[in-house]
């Protein structure tokens, strides 16, 4: 078989493609978390051209189905059915471009709709349960599974196929069910009919099934790093997938993969044309269609652009390097495990995973590369030149791999030694942010373990932008490093600063094990940045503002402003002084107030280093009330918000195209918000408009903006099981943002995963009826599955089923 080569992108978007429909004439249907659809036609040039865009949503459009011409009443020329977030599902006529009926009725997202040869729309929603509608009227409610419906399908003989949060496929007939197959260890997300053999399953568990129409399994396709989301077949036995790992995957129906296709993103749907060619949607705002016939392939430029995206990705994201052990032996790095050549004929965990195995009497070094799925040779490994313990640069062997400094820090009292391994030019706050992860420990040691660094590598150590997916906003490195991995403190020293108690690394002192659950405080990000790199950046940016002309440039800062001692540098040493200024006085002065008022109405390219300023400045008690007083609505400049205030400061850090530093900033300064009474306050009646503007956080492929966000969702746990009041529909939006955030959120991500669950563990303790709507959104198949994954995921994952249990 030919391999699939980029045909055309389709472009029009502004944010993720969730759900893909196909007509039998080659047109193509996108639905968008930009609430709306486009219908897409060939073009004489051979590529997909915007006919027409479908508005009617008012969330993110998470399904669609296309219905011929008469099928449904009031579509002569067809229709399309899409189902979205907002809990309705539209039949728009495609001919006008016009909804002809909304049907009501889901307490929560449509996950997945079908149109029957009879004119009978069906639709499954999170909420479990499955309606059919005739003529805009719903005739049928199908109960039964234990979690979210999060697909269906229909038999030839009309039986329907449902798939479910409780990893089980259900048959139903006449609106009964008549069959329930234990399919998956983890959500069913996609079905599709595989003609002359039965049905595909795509699963969380990160496979794909293939089953006969009597149920059985006659083959399992493995080989996706990652969630699965989608599944699409053609006539001829292809099986397409769409996964969390960034690709797509072409199979035989045996199970053997034909092709892997990278994508800068996750994929959320695939689909089929008539002709064969595949198309995919992927969270980078683009479909694009793919093809076998070279006369359709696109031209090389666009392959070569393609080509370079793709690489530049890869550039920016980090290796993971997996854990050594064991014993070393011969010539080897002591320390080093070396394994049979064997293990390369099972696929790598994750991307980046390095394994060392015997070859010719030598170690080999392999790194797994999940784009590619196979193992690539780096090279033979060689054996330390220093045996001794002192730290010379570049003979250190730890993780598979060679570092210029291994150290042995004690973690805890009677344990061996935790190793911190660092490499010249290395950033110590972003070294010190992975061994505080990697280890457990509490962010509070965050400055302690930088000073160690930089005391022990004799100045080598350095303002690098090290191996993170955030660089530095101020300077493009590393010279002003946030909080990233570890990232916020609180009272108490979990996990991260949640419960409980930890162990300095230092003293060795103790305590026990930290319970995780409920969270009890206020999570804070109150890293102070430095001065001159802030102040450098500032500069530099108000230039840019100035140089955009109109009223922008209005709020460039002055001469004046800038000067040496002046507004700014008085700005910044309050900025500087607010975390450890408490309550009290105010440290702002009217002039401090106008220059802060200026950036914060910078576009959001611009607008970082003001939310920086403003996130430690809220944590004092003199300036938040004053930034709350100016606050605002949560709305745009010039749509209801104050300019200059935190409302349209945050919207604009918000809205689209997103701008990752801008989204960080902005769900940090959110976090602080709630230390001080006014502003926590004003975070509380905003709080359905602050969430809504960070939704498309949840699917940010930096994983400091998802870190940011989930730390959100932990400071509204806390605050909303203080509240007397039950604010259930605002407790149903945290969770369903949760759920979404968990879904979202790749395995490496541990700390994004910790804390939603956390905030989910949280509300579920305080209330039955929040705690029957998680189960309903699917949290107990989602706690069940990460379980498994060790460390204080697996925990705080055990503690949040049990509680979701009672």
């Amino acid at each position: 078989m030919d391999d699939f080569r980029l045909r055309c992108e389709l472009r029009g978007h502004l944010e993720d493609v969730r759900s893909l429909a196909v007509t039998p004439n080659g047109a193509l249907l996108t639905g968008s978390r930009d609430k709306t659809i486009k219908l897409w036609r060939e073009g004489p040039d051979g590529a997909f051209h915007e006919e027409s865009t479908l508005v009617g949503h008012t969330d993110f459009v998470s399904a669609l189905a296309y219905a011929p011409p008469g099928v449904l009443p009031g579509c002569p020329g067809g229709a399309v059915v899409s189902g979205s977030r907002d809990c309705t599902v539209i039949v728009w006529d495609l001919a006008s471009a016009e909804p002809v009926q909304k049907l009501e009725g889901h307490q929560y997202q449509v996950s997945s709709v079908l149109v029957t040869p009879e004119g009978d729309v069906v639709s499954a929603s999170l909420d479990k349960t499955i309606r059919v509608w005739r003529d805009g009227q719903c005739t049928a409610t199908l109960e039964g599974h234990e979690a979210a419906v999060l697909c269906l399908a229909q038999l030839p003989n009309g039986d329907l196929l449902s798939g479910s949060g409780d990893c089980t496929i259900r048959v139903w007939s006449g609106g009964k069910c008549t069959a329930t197959i234990a399919a998956h260890s983890d959500s069913v997300r996609g079905l599709a009919l595989l003609p002359n053999v039965g049905v595909v399953s795509a699963s969380h568990d990160q496979t794909l099934k293939v089953w006969t129409l009597s149920g059985e399994c006659i083959a399992e396709l493995v080989g996706h790093t990652a969630l699965v989301y989608t599944a699409a077949t053609t006539a001829d036995g292809l099986v397409a997938s769409g996964s969390e790992d960034n690709t797509a995957r072409v199979w035989h129906a045996d199970g053997t993969c034909l092709q892997t296709i990278e994508h800068p993103s996750n994929l959320w749907a695939v689909a089929f044309l008539p002709n064969g060619d595949l198309v995919t949607a992927c969270s980078d705002h683009v479909a694009r269609v793919w093809t076998r016939e070279e006369q359709r392939a696109a031209p090389a430029e666009l392959l070569e652009a393609y080509a370079a995206a793709l690489a530049a990705k890869k550039a920016e994201a980090a290796a993971s390097k997996d854990d050594g052990g064991g014993g070393g032996g011969g010539g080897l790095p002591a320390g080093l495990k070396l394994e049979d050549a064997s293990v390369l004929l099972m696929p790598g965990t994750r991307d980046g995973q390095t394994k060392v195995v015997r070859e010719g009497g030598a170690g080999v070094a392999y790194a797994w590369d999940a784009s590619k799925g196979e193992w690539e040779r780096i090279g033979e490994v060689v054996g330390s030149g220093d045996a001794g313990d002192t730290m010379t640069p570049g003979n250190k062997w730890h993780n598979g791999q060679l570092w210029d400094y291994v150290f042995d820090v004690d973690a805890e009292e009677g344990a061996l030694p935790r190793k911190l391994a660092i490499n010249r030019g290395d950033n110590p706050y972003l070294v010190a942010d992975r061994f505080l992860e990697e280890n457990e420990l509490p962010a509070s040691y965050k400055d302690q373990i930088v000073q160690f660094i930089l005391q022990n590598t004799a100045g080598d150590a350095g303002p690098s932008a090290g191996t993170g997916t955030f660089v530095d906003p101020y300077t493009g490195a590393g010279a002003y490093v946030p909080p990233s991995t570890s990232g916020p403190s609180g009272s108490g020293a979990g996990g991260y600063g949640v419960t409980g108690g930890g162990a300095d690394p230092f003293t060795g002192g103790g305590a026990a094990p930290p319970a995780h659950l409920p969270a009890k405080t206020y999570l804070i990000f109150d890293q102070v940045p430095g001065r001159e790199a802030i102040r450098k950046k500032i500069a530099e940016l108000s230039t840019a503002v100035a140089a955009e002309g109109g009223e922008a440039a209005a709020a460039a800062l002055s001469e004046a402003d800038l000067a040496e001692g002046g507004p700014l540098d008085s700005l910044l040493g309050a900025a500087a002084a607010a975390p450890s200024g408490g309550g009290g006085a105010a440290t702002v002065s009217d002039a401090d107030m106008a220059v802060l008022g200026k950036m914060l109405s910078w576009p959001a390219a611009q607008l970082f280093p003001a939310l920086d300023i403003a996130r430690l400045l809220v944590l004092e008690r003199g300036a938040a009330d004053r930034l709350a007083a100016a606050a605002g609505q949560l709305a745009a400049a010039g749509s209801g918000g104050t300019t200059g205030g935190l409302g349209a400061a945050l919207a604009a850090a918000t809205a689209n195209p997103p701008v990752p530093a801008a989204q960080q900033t902005a769900a940090r300064l959110a976090c602080n918000c709630f230390v001080q009474p006014a502003l926590l306050a004003w975070v509380q009646s905003a709080g359905s408009k602050l969430l809504e503007a960070l939704d498309p956080a949840a699917a940010s492929p930096n994983k400091n903006v998802r870190q940011g966000l989930a730390t959100l969702l932990v400071n509204y746990s806390v605050m909303l099981a203080k509240l007397a009041s039950s604010e259930l529909e605002f407790k149903s939006r945290v969770l369903v943002l949760a759920v979404e955030l968990l879904n979202a959120s790749p395995a490496d991500d541990a700390e994004t995963r910790y804390r939603t669950l956390v905030a989910v563990g949280t509300l579920a303790g305080e209330h039955s009826k929040v705690r029957g709507l998680a189960r309903e959104l699917g949290f107990l198949s989602l706690t069940d599955s990460l379980k498994g994954s060790g460390g204080k995921v697996g925990e705080v994952a055990a503690e949040a089923a049990q509680t979701l249990r009672l």
